[in-house]
């Protein structure tokens, strides 16, 4: 018994460790155009700090709908790329996490082997915030319901979230990781400001606060499938090449824009 809840004590504290994590991007308020803004992405973490993630896509979706991908080079435990403004409107930065696996049964636990998924989005308006809804209609996504030039202390914050284009219901939170007057320099994220659950995918609640702002959208999809890993696993679970039988998906997606 007393082994077991050791066992039940440490998967809990491995979820809340992987939970804490955020996949967001830093970077200058009040863009124009024509401009280059520099952009540092991580996956920070409030007490961990932050790391350089290892991303499968990452891209910068003009007004237009044309995108250009990003080349990086690692800073401080990120990663620093430069999107090129060159019309007016909003910018999407794109970005989605090497998938991840785990199986309940790794700790002696009956429970369900998971496909992990997590997807990034930051809103970057060029004096508006125009098609800043624009959607893939892949994997799960924070489509926002308001004008990110728009976004000030004080108003309300509305999106949806939707897999695969589809509404869905999860757990969401908030968090400032910037305060305005803040220089762009790494620093840790502070605690969660705002969190709640939708049925539905809605998300709405007011901004308390001028800064850079992360909503995080957690969900669940009971579908089953295989994953062929494409990496050893550092724990040594799986080996490159194997084939895993997960029994849901449990993607994460992250939306970082800045209030006024």
């Amino acid at each position: 018994m007393k082994l077991t809840c050791l066992l039940l004590l440490a998967v809990a504290g491995l979820v809340s460790a992987a939970s804490g994590h955020m996949l967001y991007a830093e970077f200058a308020e009040g863009i124009v155009a024509p401009s280059e803004v520099e952009v540092w992405i991580t996956y920070g973490h409030d007490d961990e700090g932050q790391a350089a993630p290892t991303l499968s896509m990452a891209r910068a979706v003009s007004p237009d709908g044309s995108s250009q991908d990003l080349e990086f080079e690692e800073v401080e435990g990120g990663l620093l790329a430069t999107v090129s403004i060159e019309e007016e409107g909003c910018y999407i930065l794109d970005l989605e996490k090497e998938p991840r696996f785990t199986d309940m049964e790794w700790f002696g636990i009956t429970g369900p082997a998971s496909l992990i998924l997590e997807y990034g989005r930051a809103l970057l308006p060029a004096v508006t915030g125009e098609n800043s809804a624009r959607t893939s209609k892949v994997g799960l996504e924070i489509v926002p319901a308001v004008d990110p030039s728009r976004i000030e202390a004080g108003t309300t914050f509305e999106a949806q979230a939707t897999w695969e284009g589809d509404p869905i219901g999860g757990d969401y939170s908030a968090i400032k990781v910037r305060s305005p007057e803040d220089l762009l320099v790494v620093q840790h994220a502070g605690a969660v400001d705002l969190s709640g659950s939708s049925p539905d995918g809605a998300v709405e609640f007011e901004i308390p606060s001028p800064g850079l702002w992360v909503v995080t959208f957690e969900a669940t999809v009971e579908e089953r499938g295989t994953w062929t890993a494409e990496g050893d696993d550092p724990s040594g679970n799986y080996a490159a090449g194997d084939e895993l039988e997960y029994d849901q998906i449990t993607p994460t997606a992250y939306l970082t824009f800045w209030a006024r």
